[in-house]
């Protein structure tokens, strides 16, 4: 016997079972089953027509996992997804195929590996597949970075605070405990800071107040450690540089300059009239403060480098007689001649001729030294001379340069 037994196929995706029974209406009703049989229900093959593949978060560090989703266009699309990493050594992904998976990243040998030795961390680029029904294919990709840090410059002197980006909102499989490491050098070398600065390496954040590493490249890093069931695991940062720049020198002290007969008495009209002219001393003793004056009378000079090279160069004007007004030997001067002594072995030698020359070059040092009583101006005969105060005025100038 033929029979033929019409079945509505469902709708909605899904395996499906069925059983055939028969009943035989005779004198002796009898009653038959078929074997269950399945009919499995697929969707409309759609293709998929691009995908769009988000990462989160895009900054890890080396040891925490990134979440990843395929979002196909259309949305109905029956396309299947494959996952893949570039580079390959990067970590494993704990699915490699549908279109929400996440990815473990590789966790280093040691915390100095040669994987962390980057300035800007590590880019890695997540493709996602899509094949077709039709067996045509479509990709997506993300990108990440493995380190978590970037390059770092710093002035000496000042303060700074810097948390990766990445541990923002970030979720802890544990309770995490968090150690920065300052470098001297890639290798590993520490940094010890000094007993001014303030290094705060136990949080999320690091905190270095008053920074006095010398103007330098180091290295800076984060190991976060977790600790379950006994077991220690680890995420690290990337090792990034960290310039320490310096700070601008600074000119805090310069001396007045007052010179006498070495007598310690003022020279007369007729002393101006000898043939070789008047030699007068530094002295000290006779200093008077004035309001045009900003030099200080202990004969001071006084320069902090704040690690950086610099130049010191001073210049004298033409003396002037405080009352007429009338130069020393014409307008552009030129007349007197300086030869300053500092109690540091410096010496120079300049005129009243507001020419620059330079007392320090290419200094790095602190310097506090005081004028020396080795110092001495020297006018040469003078045929014409009006009585009164003469006086010139020293311009100091400190430049940041070699």
């Amino acid at each position: 016997i033929d029979i033929l037994a019409k079945l509505q196929v469902p709708t909605v995706p899904g395996t499906y079972y069925y059983q055939l029974k028969l009943t035989y209406s005779n004198d002796n009703p009898t009653t038959v089953y078929s074997d269950v049989f399945a009919i499995t229900v697929v969707p409309k093959p759609i293709n998929a027509t691009s995908v769009a593949v988000a990462s989160n978060p895009s900054a890890v560090l080396w040891g925490q996992p990134i979440g990843l989703t395929a979002q196909l266009t259309p949305a109905n699309s029956t396309a299947t997804i494959a996952w893949q990493v570039n580079p390959t050594s990067a970590g494993a992904f704990t699915s490699t195929s549908g279109q929400i998976t996440s990815f473990k990243t590789q966790v280093p040998a040691t915390m100095t590996d040669a994987v962390l030795q980057t300035d800007s961390g590590t880019p890695i680029n997540f493709i996602a597949t899509a094949t077709n029904p039709d067996q045509t294919t479509v990709k997506g990709t993300a990108s990440a970075t493995l380190g978590g840090l970037g390059p770092l410059t710093v002035q000496r002197g000042e303060n700074f605070t810097i948390k990766p980006p990445a541990l923002t909102g970030v979720q802890y499989p544990s309770t995490p405990q968090f150690d920065w490491v300052i470098y001297k050098d890639r290798s590993g070398t520490r940094y010890t800071p000094t007993a001014d600065e303030q290094l705060t390496t136990n949080t999320d954040t690091l905190n270095w107040q008053n920074v006095q590493a010398p103007q330098e490249k180091l290295y800076y890093q984060l190991i976060v450690s977790f600790t379950n069931n006994g077991k220690t695991s680890h995420w690290y940062t990337n090792i990034a540089p960290l310039t320490i720049t310096a700070t601008n020198p600074e000119l805090h002290a310069v001396p007045n300059l007052q010179f006498a007969l070495s007598s310690g008495t003022n020279p007369t009209i007729a002393d101006f009239y000898k043939p070789n002219g008047v030699m007068m001393q530094y002295a000290p003793s006779k200093m008077v403060n004035t309001a045009n004056w900003d030099g200080n009378n202990a004969g001071v000079l006084a320069i902090t480098s704040g690690g950086s090279q610099w130049r010191l160069n001073v210049q004298f004007s033409p003396f002037k007689n405080m009352t007429t007004q009338r130069n020393l030997g014409g307008s552009s001067g030129g007349t007197a001649a300086f030869s300053l002594h500092f109690a540091d072995g410096t010496t120079m030698a300049a005129k009243d001729d507001s020419q620059p020359v330079t007392l320090y070059n290419g200094a790095t040092q602190n310097v506090t030294t005081t004028t020396s009583t080795d110092t001495s101006l020297k006018i040469p005969q003078t045929a014409s001379i009006q009585p009164g105060t003469y006086q010139s005025t020293a311009t100091w100038t400190l430049v940041k340069a070699p």
